[in-house]
């Protein structure tokens, strides 16, 4: 008996131990310290979007170095780092336990960017604490099949998020914000690493914003769904989607995926209330959307966007002539082709044209927020400098750091309160 009194004291002791080490602790001076059980490894290090550069390299393209890596102290069982304060903002980090990239097992909180998992945290303040689910009402995020023919497929996902106030004013019609996201993303990477929910219940509920609906399609032309999330599909993510830059996005855009959000939503059906706005690769899909269609958005953003810089007309007919050849090696071959092959190309054609009639059509907002350190700084700045020469009105914001979700998660931020004035 005494046996079994003792055994049960040790569990107990070794237990509250083991719970008075969580990670990530965020201190009162907003350091944060990570604890991290690992008895048997020879070294632990930490890795994270707060981390500095290391021989940090700056250029017209961009800022690069190593991203130093931080050691952990051993203590016992355990191994523990202490940061520096820290500003307001949604981390992400990972450990390195004898050259293994792990999670933190003691963290719930996880997030997927293209195909890699990070552990996170968030520091409150501003902008931090848009980012957490706070006591307001909440809208709800829906997963919603929509039917589709792009890419030879009969259906496509997007995350549809609804405010709080839409169950229960069944009369009322609402404005559409079309949200695309980056390269090697997909339909939930606004509403996970965008915290895309989180930010709108909590600046309607500020009354900093109008309640809206936000439309997350999938954007990437080779994929239906998230990674594993489709019934249809197996391939896995990558960041490297030159197939979904070759227009077919844009070109069926409004028919497929406005269309589906006026038909099944309660949506005010007209450009004044109709916004787009994207990261990255989204950006550039974005701007030709919104060329192609300059009587159905009144509101445009881009955030740090791909622009094609490159992709005049002679440039288009090239690349025509070359996938016309390859797709007739693969039919001689037996093989079969792309089924839209690159007819979506064409939307990028004639794009001063159709520029000039989008902002003779005279949108509300032309929106364009880019890092200084971005790597496509000197794209936009390009961009830009078609913009001024054809004296066409838009926004500039610039701000520090790179390309990066810290920075599309505040250019969303800046960008919902100047829509549908």
């Amino acid at each position: 008996m005494k046996r079994i009194v003792i055994i049960l004291l040790v569990s107990l002791l070794v237990s509250d131990a083991f719970a008075q080490k969580q990670s990530p602790v965020i201190n009162e001076d907003n350091s944060v310290t990570f604890n991290v059980y690992a008895p048997n490894a020879k070294e632990v290090l930490l890795k994270g979007s707060f981390a500095e550069k290391r021989f940090e390299i700056r250029t017209k393209i961009g800022a690069f170095g190593k991203d130093r890596k931080y050691e952990l102290e051993k203590d016992g069982d355990w191994w523990s780092y202490t940061t520096k304060a820290l500003t307001s903002e949604l981390y992400t980090y990972n450990f390195v336990i004898d050259g293994v990239d792990s999670l933190d097992a003691q963290n719930p909180n996880k997030v997927r960017d293209v195909d890699t998992y990070f552990s996170y945290f968030i520091i409150p303040g501003y902008p931090g604490s848009m980012y957490t689910t706070q006591n307001v009402a909440h809208g709800e995020i829906a997963k919603v099949w929509y039917p589709s023919n792009l890419n030879g497929m009969k259906q496509r996902r997007m995350s549809v998020y609804l405010p709080a106030e839409y169950a229960t004013n069944p009369k009322k019609h609402y404005p559409v914000l079309y949200l695309l996201h980056g390269s090697g993303g997909d339909e939930n990477a606004w509403p996970e690493f965008g915290k895309a929910q989180e930010i709108m219940d909590n600046m309607i509920a500020d009354g900093r914003i109008e309640p809206m609906i936000v439309v997350m399609p999938n954007g990437i032309v080779t994929l239906d769904a998230a990674p594993g999330e489709s019934p249809y599909m197996t391939a896995v993510p990558t960041a490297n989607n030159v197939s979904s830059m070759m227009g077919k996005i844009e070109k069926v855009f409004v028919d497929e995926v406005v269309k589906y959000v006026d038909e099944n939503y309660r949506t005010t059906k007209d450009k004044a209330h109709r916004a787009i706005a994207g990261l990255s690769l989204g950006g550039l899909q974005t701007i030709y959307i919104s060329a192609n269609n300059p009587d159905e958005f009144d509101y445009i953003g881009l955030f740090s966007a791909q622009t094609t810089n490159t992709l005049e007309n002679e440039t288009i007919s090239k690349i025509k002539k070359v996938f016309k050849k390859v797709a007739d090696i693969k039919e001689f071959f037996g093989h079969k082709s792309d089924p839209d092959g690159i007819g979506g190309i064409d939307t990028y054609k004639d794009f001063d044209t159709k520029l000039k009639a989008q902002f003779d059509a005279n949108p509300k907002l032309y929106y364009i927020a880019v890092g200084v350190d971005d790597f496509v700084k000197s794209l936009n700045d390009d961009y830009r400098a078609k913009l001024d020469e054809a004296g066409y009105k838009y926004y500039y914001h610039e701000t520090d750091g790179s390309h990066s979700w810290e920075n599309w998660r505040k250019y969303l931020l800046d960008f919902l309160p100047r829509l549908f004035k």
